[in-house]
């Protein structure tokens, strides 16, 4: 600033130049001054607190966005509507701002303003003598102002989640139907004028489902059959615990790691929620005696909300790190920094971003994946950001590789070719090839998914075209994975719809291909097989988090959708399928009663309470302020099979050793899995349950360390136990939990 001043002085001298250049000079000044600012407000927006905290001060940010026209959380779109109601001239307008007003306090958690308003439009004299246009619009809106008010009132309140589970019978009905009933009063009214109306037709089936008068209320031109509402609700083998657990909690849609992290086996739980105004908790895992809320002595209770958090161990302590993701859907307001968090081995953590070199950037995220694609022992990022291009064919918010440089991320996407300029919503690190090279298959919406193959030299190239794996068009969830336990890596890939139209002609056999899951089958030479069909999963889910595992230890891994779209609407069943023997897909959602009508996110699974099967954990809610809902811990708790459970701990290959792969041969079967934390918003314990069948004792067990792909063999293993086994030790042993005591 000062050199700009000192040649501004000497120009003064001379009174030509001064006269001619006076303007320009205090345009260049000003504009200096001006980018001085907007800089400065960045590096405050964005400050460190310390030389370390991304966010200095997180009720700042909360409050900005809360004072804004956000869509979400804002509260001035209830003053926006306000002043377009007061100036309205006519009816129409008046109809249309009490509407935006109406939803306006439906978004911020007025439920009762947001009733009380539609109830106005729909009792006024002037109502019925509009066009049918402006009816529906507004028995649209009250519809989901009474479904959303009766769930609050019959599931958020009561802390009784199970309620709003599908299928429903007269012990889990809803209790409180003032609402429903009102509900089913305006959709009708809605059906007379549009009678082949599909969302209205849910709807209607939807409130007949929640108070248990499904399917026999409903006429025959009106029903919609739900695969599996017919199936009674005590055969489910998932109970929900959270409460008595004590991980109760209601949040908005966010993400979460379901792992161990002090080491002492027993799997603790991080959740995380996009909402801005609200921290990460952190629940510690006391055995018998459920979980523990430590939020406040982890240090975790001021960071910043995120959409999505993801398992790490970036420093190769031993020791779990949390990589969390921020302004995913914001746009524009979603420039917000990433956050790498370290764990200090005392259930601490510290914010270390800046320190790794991870905090010169803030594009909205929402995902991420963590892999050694170098080999080098230690594991690099990739950030799978909302990217485009604009009218310049500039690459905004573009996704990202970081290369790991002793506890330094670089970010090398330009040299290894990795430039994905498209809207990226998932991606996973797997050796598709089997080459000892990872490679990165990415999942974007509306365009191409991707497939970056590692050359093995720093390099990648897209091959997704040449291998087949580029659809569905609007991909959401996906990952590696091997459902038909041959030792290849097949890949999974759900198509997400922005509304609920196509999900619903889904349940009715109508399957729009570009929004469906997809099942991609490797043939073991290089080229995937569309298997999508064949399995019986051409479905529309409307997915956003996701995972697999297996569930009933029978060797095959399972796969559990949690579905939605922000919208209120977005009020369609999350789904589970089952794997028959890598063959094909049944669904049994319902069976299991893990049909939730709330909006599905981060999904993990874990054995957190060490008895040999996979308990689910699902954060649930939506984006808008009022749209949060609890978390749910459902317990598995009808497991037949037999099981191994097996502890990693590399050494070359780094201490969580991800991306291991263990295999082994019993009864004439083969049973593979790969040490990985699993799909989207939700990393499953990277301590590895394989169930096994009838097996009663593996005689070889084989690991194949990932950094120099070494075979380590394991002999005579007894079943229906944990074991540990490290990369530089022979043998295994068996693992005596202790509360508080590490693993070693």
């Amino acid at each position: 600033m000062q050199l700009y001043i000192v040649h501004f002085n000497r120009f003064k001298e001379n009174k030509f130049v001064y006269k001619k250049y006076k303007i320009i000079f205090l345009l260049i000044i000003s504009a200096v001054i001006l980018i001085g600012f907007f800089i400065n407000l960045k590096i405050n927006f964005y400050s460190f607190n310390n030389g370390n905290s991304v966010i200095n001060d997180i009720s700042t940010y909360c409050t900005k966005l809360k004072n804004s026209s956000n869509k979400y959380i804002g509260t001035n779109q209830k003053l926006y509507w306000q002043v377009k109601l007061n100036n309205a001239k006519d009816d129409y307008n008046i109809l249309f701002a009490k509407l935006g007003l109406a939803k306006a306090e439906l978004n911020l958690g007025g439920f009762d303003e947001a009733v009380s308003i539609i109830e106005e439009v729909l009792s006024s004299e002037n109502f019925q003598s509009l066009p049918d246009t402006s009816k529906v619009m507004t028995y649209n809106s009250a519809a989901l102002i009474y479904i959303k008010t009766s769930e609050v009132k019959n599931c958020v309140i009561p802390g009784g989640s199970i309620v709003c589970q599908l299928p429903t019978d007269n012990n889990y009905k809803q209790s409180y139907k003032i609402y429903s009933y009102k509900a089913i009063d305006v959709i009708n009214e809605w059906l007379i004028i549009h009678p082949e109306n599909l969302k209205a037709k849910w709807l209607l089936n939807l409130v007949y489902m929640s108070i248990g008068e499904y399917p026999e209320s409903i006429s025959k031109d009106l029903l919609i059959e739900v695969p599996g509402q017919n199936l009674s609700f005590v055969d489910t083998e998932f109970i929900d615990v959270s409460i008595e657990s004590g991980i109760y909690n209601v949040d908005l849609a966010g993400g979460v790691i379901f792992d161990d992290f002090n080491n002492d086996g027993y799997a603790d739980l991080i959740t995380s929620t996009w909402d801005p105004c609200s921290s990460m908790k952190l629940y510690l895992n006391n055995g018998v005696n459920g979980f523990k809320d430590i939020t406040e002595n982890s240090n975790l209770s001021s960071q910043l909300g995120g959409l999505n958090i993801i398992s790490t161990d970036y420093n190769n302590d031993g020791y779990l790190d949390i990589y969390v993701l921020r302004g995913g859907w914001l746009m524009k307001e979603g420039e917000m920094i990433n956050s790498l968090l370290k764990n200090n081995g005392d259930m601490t953590f510290t914010d270390v971003t800046k320190d790794v070199n991870l905090a010169d950037f803030a594009y909205p995220s929402q995902s991420a994946s963590w892999g050694d694609y170098d080999n080098d022992g230690d594991l690099d990022l990739f950030i799978c950001n909302e990217s485009y291009k604009d009218e310049n064919e500039n690459i905004i918010y573009p996704s990202q590789l970081f290369n790991n440089n002793n506890n330094k991320f670089i970010d090398v996407s330009k040299q290894a070719g990795i430039l994905n300029d498209r809207y990226c919503k998932s991606s996973d690190w797997g050796d598709y090839n089997n080459d000892g090279w990872i490679d990165l298959f990415i999942s974007n919406f509306g365009d191409k998914n991707r497939l970056y193959v590692n050359l093995g030299n720093g390099l990648f190239e897209d091959k997704a075209r040449n291998i087949g794996v580029t659809d569905p068009v609007y991909s959401f969830t996906s990952w590696f994975w091997d459902y038909d336990n041959d030792g290849d890596l097949d890949i999974f890939s759900s198509g997400y719809e922005f509304g609920i139209i196509k999900s619903i002609e889904s349940f009715m056999g109508k399957v729009d291909s570009n929004h469906s899951l997809k099942l991609y089958e490797n043939n073991g030479q290089g080229i995937y097989i569309d298997n999508t069909q064949n399995s019986g999963l051409l479905k529309v889910h409307s997915t956003m988090g996701a995972n697999f595992a297996d569930v009933n230890n029978d060797g095959y891994d399972d796969f559990y959708l949690g579905t939605g779209y922000p919208a209120f609407d977005a009020l369609i069943p999350n789904a589970f399928y089952f794997n028959k023997e890598g063959l094909s897909f049944v669904d049994k959602t319902h069976i299991y009663g893990l049909g939730h009508i709330q909006k599905g996110h981060g999904v993990a699974f874990a054995d957190y309470d060490l008895d040999g099967d996979l308990d689910i954990f699902e954060q649930m809610g939506g984006f808008y302020l009022s749209d949060g809902f609890t978390n749910i811990l459902y317990q598995n708790s009808n497991s037949i099979n037999n099981w191994i459970g097996i502890k990693l701990i590399g050494d070359k290959s780094g201490k969580i050793a991800l991306g291991a792969k263990i295999n082994f041969v019993c009864d004439n079967k083969n049973y593979n899995s790969i040490v990985e934390s699993g799909g989207s918003f939700g990393s499953s314990s990277l301590m590895k349950v394989m169930g096994i069948q009838d097996c009663k004792n593996i005689d070889k067990l084989y690991i194949t360390w990932p950094r120099d792909q070494s075979i380590q063999e394991i002999n005579d293993i007894s079943v229906n136990q944990y074991i540990l086994i490290k990369e530089t030790e022979i043998g295994y042993k068996k693992i005596k939990f202790k509360m508080g005591n590490k693993i070693e």
